[in-house]
């Protein structure tokens, strides 16, 4: 046997050791990447994008096309919308007798709201909070009325804190308490056009009743005088000077005011069949005449005036309530774009004494004995029609005198508006 010598093996180690070497190298380059594959990260692909035909632009500025989207496809769409918290267009309110009631409504300018309600109950008392934002109209047949009408005043608009808000207290006969709150709108279709309130009179008065409240207020019955409208009223003097006579003297028609020569008067006019009405009666028939005027305006009044200082007139014809008393009612609008007033004491009613050309010499103020009114305080929103019933007593008039009415506002004090009086009917 061979014997290997210590130079040979050597040569055989180095040579083992190296192939050793060769086979770990190719075994740990094929095993490498499996090793490594579980945790490495996926590389990032490459994206090429098509270069545009037009200008280039850096990678900061980005330009949206907006109106490359489809009009019938909205790009933003809104879900769950808040729904407002007061009623608009024609609204429907069922009220329990037995909790308060508060009713918001929407109300725009140049818009108003009708809140109408039962037909068995009528209105005790109106409390605005404040008239210069929302105003009832002041209907002269408010006792039998079954509704009212707001108007909004000129300041009432949306604000930016939302603070702007308006209250109307009510009270009905049957004691009821309703408060409508206003909400002041931009939108004219958010505006509540009507409101239909409902409820059961009974159940309200037997309600009250168990609480020891009061009902029936105001002490309605049929056989009780109505209650005033709320439509402004004055009676103006119930007694008047008994006439002068007319003397024939000359020094009577020098001292005379028209100085000119008296007319003959109709006897149907100077001792008439009707007998003198008391003051009740007075009222009764203006308030009657004022309704009638407003439910047929077209029928009762005469063509307007052109506006002067923005105020227009239009009159009816003089209604003779008896020998002595006469009726007439005045509109007044207000053609500007701002809230007018007028000038206290307006209408006035005045006999003017012309000349032969036509030419005023004298005018001559002709007291009031009764006034009816739907203004608040003399004031005209915009665009609004303000009424008056007056009722005088008839003068005597020469040939060369006629009655007029003047209205003047506060911004014009100086120019007022005027027109004759029609003939009496």
């Amino acid at each position: 046997m061979k014997t290997l010598s210590i130079s040979n093996l050597g040569k055989y180690t180095t040579r083992i050791l190296g192939i050793s070497l060769v086979v770990l190298s190719a075994f740990g380059v094929n095993v490498y990447p499996q090793s490594r594959k579980p945790v490495h990260k996926p590389k990032v692909k490459n994206v090429v994008r098509p270069v545009s035909n037009e200008t280039n632009q850096t990678s900061n500025e980005k330009v949206v096309n907006i109106s490359a989207v489809s009009k019938e496809i909205e790009p933003v769409a809104v879900v769950n919308a808040p729904l407002p918290d007061f009623l608009s267009g024609e609204a429907n309110v069922t009220v329990n007798p037995k909790q308060p009631t508060v009713v918001r409504l929407g109300l725009a300018q140049n818009a108003v709201s009708i809140v109408e309600f039962p037909a068995s109950d009528g209105i005790y008392y109106i409390h605005e909070g404040n008239p210069k934002l929302a105003s009832v109209f002041q209907s002269p047949t408010k006792e039998t009325d079954r509704s009212i009408t707001i108007y909004p005043g000129e300041g009432f608009v949306p604000s930016k804190d939302g603070a702007t808000f308006a209250a109307i207290s009510l009270q009905m006969r049957s004691g009821l308490v309703l408060i409508l709150e206003l909400v002041p709108v931009s939108d004219l279709k958010k505006n509540a056009h009507r409101c239909v309130i409902s409820y059961d009179r009974e159940a309200v008065i037997s309600s009250r009743k168990v609480a020891g409240l009061a009902v029936d207020l105001g002490g309605y019955t049929k056989n009780s005088p109505p209650i005033n409208s709320r439509a402004l009223s004055k009676l103006v003097g119930s007694t008047r000077p008994a006439e002068e006579k007319i003397s024939d003297s000359p020094m009577s028609e020098l001292n005379s005011t028209s100085n000119a020569v008296f007319a003959e008067i109709p006897e149907s006019k100077r001792a008439g069949s009707k007998r003198a009405m008391t003051d009740a009666e007075i009222s009764k028939a203006a308030n009657k005449r004022l309704a009638d005027v407003l439910r047929d305006q077209k029928k009762h009044l005469s063509a307007w005036s052109s506006p002067l200082h923005g105020l227009a007139l239009s009159l009816t014809r003089v209604t003779d309530l008896d020998s002595e008393n006469r009726l007439i009612v005045i509109a007044i609008r207000n053609s500007a774009s701002t809230n007018l007033r007028l000038v206290r004491g307006s209408p006035e009613l005045q006999i003017q004494t012309l000349d032969k050309d036509g030419n005023s010499l004298l005018t001559t103020k002709l007291d009031i004995r009764y006034l009816e009114t739907t203004a608040f305080e003399g004031l005209v929103q915009p665009g609004s029609t303000t009424f008056y019933a007056l009722v005088y007593k008839s003068p005597l008039l020469g040939v060369n005198q006629k009655i007029r009415v003047a209205v003047a506002q506060t911004e014009a004090i100086d120019a007022p508006i005027s027109a004759t009086l029609n003939g009496s009917k």
